[in-house]
Formats: structure tokens, sequence, C-alpha cells
């Protein structure tokens, strides 16, 4: 086989891999968008379904508001009160779970209390100890 005759044979050889390279692609793009369009409609079912449902409590709730006002019409609201003290206790039982855990003779104070997200430690703990 003359060096030209290799030439055209690699030139071939590439435009078949190209043509099946794109078309597999066309593929690819295809059954991506199909996929979409089924996820698209069962989406809007979903969604005229939930709506459907507000609706129907939003009314059964407006039935019931109005029965209520015609049942009781000189009942006050009553503020609602936070409770303190489980804050105060819970505080307390965790003092106490430090304090057996630590083993250590130093008296344990609660100075501050404040509510922290879990997901922070989670992070700083995925950053740290990744391996």
């Amino acid at each position: 086989m003359s060096v030209f005759g290799k030439v055209v044979y690699g030139l071939q050889v590439a435009a078949i891999g190209l043509v099946v390279v794109f078309l597999g692609l066309a593929i690819l793009i295809a059954f991506i968008t199909l996929m979409a369009q089924v996820f698209k409609s069962i989406d809007a079912k979903r969604n005229a379904r939930a709506k459907a449902e507000a609706e129907a409590k939003a009314e059964a709730a407006a039935k019931a508001a109005t029965a209520a006002a015609a049942a009781a019409p000189a009942a006050a609201e009553e503020p609602v009160v936070e409770d303190v003290t489980d804050d105060q206790q819970l505080i307390a039982v965790i003092a106490a779970a430090i304090a057996a855990f630590t083993d250590s003779d130093k008296q344990l104070v609660v100075r501050k209390v404040r509510r922290v997200s879990g997901w922070n430690r989670a992070g700083r703990a995925e950053q740290v100890y990744r391996f």
C-alpha cells in the first residue's frame, strides 16, 4: 500500500469515528430531551394535584373558621407564652452530661447558651477529618 493509500485510509477511519461520535451525541440529546418532557408532564400533574388539594384545604379551613366565628363570636385570643423552664432544664441536663463525661474535679459553669446548627460542625469535621 502506498503512502497516499494509507492517508486516504486514515481519513476514512477518522471520518467514520467522527460520524459515530456525533451520532451518539445526537442520540443522547434526543434521549435527554425526551426525559425532560416526561418529567415536566409528571411535575405538571403533581403540581395540579397539589394545587387542588390546597384549594380544598383552604375551603375547608374557611368553612371551619366561619363556623367557629359564628359559634363563639366573643371569644378572645390568648397570647402564646413560651416556656423558659424547659430550656433551663435542658441546659442543666446538658451541663450535667458534660460534667459526667469529663470526670474533672473542676466545677462546670455554663456562661452562655446559644443554638448552633449541626451542619456547621459536620462541615468542619468533613474538612478536618477528610482522610
